[in-house]
């Protein structure tokens, strides 16, 4: 049993240290600027690196995304729900069961929108986070 949580261990390490980029994670990083003919790829601190300017584009892209997502779910909903409260007819003094659905359906899309707009904030965030690595990791290895 030790002897495979050893090996399990010694793989794991390899893999952290001796990452091996794919072309596309390559072009990725030239589109941000960074010339690749300048940097040894085998060393540890360029990886390193590279992974977190990486690791930060696809959080911010993500983000991004999600919120896009519930943005337009938000407005769906709540027209959605401004449609039905709208079609609905009183049916005496009491609130009918269509403006009920109605109010829930206005009240989700707030919420949903409510939702998207941290995640905006945090996808632009994330994006000056990546600026700033990139600018620091250009300034620093320029010379």
């Amino acid at each position: 049993m030790k002897n495979i949580l050893l090996i399990f261990l010694i793989l794991i390490s390899f893999k952290n240290y001796s990452q091996n980029f794919k072309e596309k994670e390559l072009k990725k990083i030239e589109s941000f600027g960074i010339n690749l003919t300048e940097f040894d790829f085998n060393e540890k601190k360029v990886i390193n690196d590279w992974n977190l300017i990486l690791k930060k584009e696809k959080k911010r892209k993500k983000n991004k995304t999600i919120g896009i997502v519930l943005t337009s779910l938000s407005a769906l909903t709540t027209a959605f729900g401004i449609y039905v409260i709208s079609n609905t007819q009183n049916e005496g003094e009491g609130e009918s069961f269509g403006d009920v659905i109605g109010g829930m359906a206005i009240a989700v899309g707030v919420i949903e929108g409510g939702i998207s707009i941290p995640l905006y904030i945090s996808s632009s965030k994330r994006r000056k986070e990546r600026n700033k690595l990139i600018k620091l990791y250009n300034e620093k290895y320029s010379d």
